[in-house]
């Protein structure tokens, strides 16, 4: 016994360090009005660019969304895969997926630009187009190398005019290959503003191949002979462009303010119309063209898309601000389909994915209107921003969801309100339903951002409710029903008359000091926590500013990207007499910190990327215990407005993904195995490689070494199940230590 508790503890200490929590990816039921929702940890979409990719090499091209998620366009890629037969708009969500992909900004979209059909990643850079191929295979998975980090075009061949092909941060610049040559070219607006430039990829007159980027020339620089400005396409136009060495993208003023240009031959005439959205713009522009693909012109125009000519689609694509749209294959039959969605924060968020299913029998197309929510319908959605706590609201004994918002977009504005989802299902496995999206009438009270924490704020019994907003106010919703009934909520605008000096104040109900009594622990944008003491009676709280500046905590993102916000959103927990600390922060990683017993002192920082999670920009957590297992689960908000649940009793607790975090070096397969397994190793020349099997009592059942990058495990005398496997690797002087997962069938 004494052997098994060592191993199992030095499986712990391997695989699952002290700066981690012991939850993973899992998932509970959730039901909206009756219908049971397929991916309801989804994270939430609100400003996406859509794509095809085949994401598990089945042939089949599954969707990624690149979610800007708010006003700061550091996104991330949601990964949807292909379910169900051709035809059916089917899905499941894939979160593992998103971290195998590189950072981007701002806009990213997927096309094959070296005809080895696997779709490349192309991605806004300073100034221009950075570019990743895709570098996917089996059985290491989805990986990607940098080819370009910024792709030049010859302004003026003659002249030796060479200079970033430039592309506005704020749009998505065509990129297909428009002249028919067999490589990808790029249509994108000029920084003059309001001509769309041809670059002319150059591969196949080059190297009589599609397979390089290195060489663009600029075709034209009013391709199609139009203009598009404030909202108005111009026709039969000509443009008077500066050629190098006078012409200087960077100098240039004003850039164009941004487009989406969606390249599409709705004909089928072998040459390319647009489909353009403008910052500007509540509707997409279509422009017909009427010319070749060599010699573009465009004819006709209209705002009314995709009701051209006379298809007969009754929803226009009209939102609030900014949309653009995306040409992908939605239900798998080999006929692209069409997603619009809004490219700008302060729109469309709760129904931001407009689908139209493309119904024409022939090459042809003719988008008809589907639903506005696709995707989202299968998810909990909440609009912008998600901030999860729990508690009982019918006083049946189990822990119903309670989820607040900066707001769901309503006509013009956000509405920032609370939803409700009750636990029907049991104390051991939760199961929730929606009740309401606007719990207690919270939008009734025109509030902007409502941040919530439960907890018995007056010492009567029962569970109250603060609410933190924008304008840095505390607001009370204070609980009449009494212990052991239904809640019953009065709404208190402002009752503790204090204004935190950051504002989105993100508070928590929390004895940080020990007294007895409940006091206010409030993280703001500043990305640090304010610590309110409730200098009050039991019965009557009330409170006062300690320090603005708790712990010394700080969770400000990288200022280059986040300027100097932090959006800090604290949850405070006991863990065998200590406190700890877990934050939220705007960059979208979870900060996890140790309270010292003096709380006057620095807090001691743990970790800055627990379990290394991070699924999206301004995360916001909630740890409880939601299965009634005796241990924590965490819930994780982010400003795409969905959630994501990590639970201590998901079969991957413990078993970290190395992959996740190491883009792949080390490949274990095939998972589940019968008789024997492969070990690969690549980016590193490796020596040796000690490898051992360790089963869920903490014995090891079987240890080998071999030399080299790759090696055979014979598990034909395993018994079934699940099994750990610890891997060491020798290579120059270092150990790299790692850990997979091996189920044996």
């Amino acid at each position: 016994m004494t052997r098994i508790f060592f191993l199992i503890h030095l499986i712990f200490i391997t695989l699952f360090s002290y700066s981690q929590l012991p939850v993973a990816y899992d998932t509970i039921s959730v039901k909206e009005n009756g219908k049971v929702l397929k991916m309801p940890w989804a994270n939430g979409l609100n400003y996406s660019n859509f794509s095809n990719i085949d994401l598990n090499f089945d042939n089949v091209k599954d969707l990624v969304a690149f979610d800007k998620t708010n006003q700061f366009g550091v996104g991330r890629f949601r990964c949807y895969i292909k379910t169900g037969i051709i035809g059916a708009e089917t899905y499941s969500y894939s979160p593992g997926l998103s971290y195998y992909f590189p950072e981007a900004v701002n806009w990213a979209t997927f096309v094959d630009y070296d005809c080895d059909g696997k779709e490349d990643l192309f991605c806004s850079a300073s100034g221009g187009i950075m570019v990743y191929k895709n570098t996917s295979s089996l059985p290491a998975g989805i990986s990607f190398s940098l080819t370009s980090s910024l792709l030049y075009t010859y302004y003026s061949p003659s002249a030796s005019g060479y200079a970033n092909l430039y592309a506005g941060p704020a749009g998505v610049p065509g990129i297909a290959d428009v002249d028919k040559d067999g490589d990808i070219d790029v249509l994108t607006f000029s920084p003059q503003g309001i001509f769309i430039e041809f670059h002319r990829n150059m591969s196949m007159e080059a190297y009589g191949d599609c397979h390089s980027l290195d060489t663009f020339n600029l075709g034209t620089g009013c391709w199609g002979k139009m203009t598009e400005n404030s909202c108005t396409v111009d026709l039969n136009q000509t443009c008077a462009f500066k050629e190098w060495p006078d012409y200087h993208p960077e100098l240039q003023n004003p850039l164009h303010s941004g487009s989406c240009l969606t390249c599409i031959d709705i004909d089928a005439d072998s040459d390319l119309d647009l489909i353009m959205g403008d910052i500007s713009c509540n509707s997409v522009q279509f422009a017909y063209n009427g010319g070749t693909a060599s010699n573009a012109l465009i004819t006709d125009t209209t705002k009314l898309y995709p009701n051209y000519p006379n298809k007969n689609s009754t929803t226009q694509i009209k939102m609030n601000n900014f949309p653009c749209t995306y040409n992908v294959d939605v239900n798998g039959d080999g006929k692209k389909d069409l997603i619009a969605t809004p490219n700008t924060f302060g729109s469309e968020n709760a129904a931001s994915v407009w689908y139209y299913r493309n119904t024409s029998s022939t090459s042809t197309v003719n988008f008809q209107y589907v639903k506005n929510n696709f995707l989202q319908d299968e998810m909990i959605e909440v609009g912008q921003n998600s901030y999860p706590a729990v508690f009982d609201y019918n006083a049946d004994g189990k822990k119903d969801l309670l989820i607040g918002t900066f707001g769901y977009y309503n006509s013009s504005n956000l509405k920032a309100q609370l939803a409700l989802y009750e636990n029907t299902g049991t104390l051991s496995q939760p199961s929730y339903s929606l009740v309401t999206r606007d719990y207690a009438g919270v939008s009734t009270q025109s509030l902007s951002y409502v941040i919530p924490s439960t907890g018995d704020l007056d010492g009567d019994g029962d569970i109250d409710i603060v609410i933190g907003t924008s304008n840095g106010k505390i607001h009370w919703l204070k609980n009449g029903a009494g212990a052991g009934n239904i809640c019953s909520f009065t709404f208190l605008n402002n009752p503790f008359t204090f204004t935190t000096q950051s504002a989105v104040a993100a508070p928590q109900i929390v004895d940080i000091d020990k007294d007895g009594k409940p006091d206010l622990m409030i993280g703001g944008k500043n990305g640090r926590i304010a610590f309110y003491k409730n200098i009050g009676s039991p019965t009557v709280p009330s409170f006062t500013l300690v320090n603005n500046f708790f712990g010394n905590v700080d969770v400000k993102g990288d200022p280059n990207l986040y300027g100097i916000d932090g959006y800090a959103a604290p949850y405070f927990y006991d863990e065998a007499g200590v406190t700890k600390l877990l934050v939220g922060s705007v960059s979208g990683q979870i900060f996890y910190y140790t309270v010292p017993a003096v709380i006057t002192n620095s807090c001691v920082l743990i970790s800055n990327y627990v379990n290394a999670v991070n699924e999206g920009a301004q995360s916001s957590v909630c740890y409880e215990d939601i299965n009634n297992d005796g241990k924590r689960d965490l819930l994780v908000g982010n400003a795409s407005g969905g959630l994501n649940f990590f639970s201590s009793k998901s079969p991957y607790v413990g078993i970290p993904d190395f992959q996740k975090n190491t883009n792949n070096m080390v490949a274990f397969f095939p998972v589940p195995a019968e008789d024997k397994v492969t070990l690969e190793i690549s980016k590193i020349e490796a020596e040796r490689a000690e490898v051992r099997i360790i089963n869920v009592l903490g014995k090891e059942v079987l240890s080998l070494s071999f030399n080299g990058n790759t090696g055979t495990i014979d598990i034909s005398g395993l018994n079934k199940g699940l099994y750990i496997v610890t891997i060491n690797i020798y290579s120059g002087g270092n150990i790299l230590a790692t850990s997979k997962k091996l189920i044996k069938n």
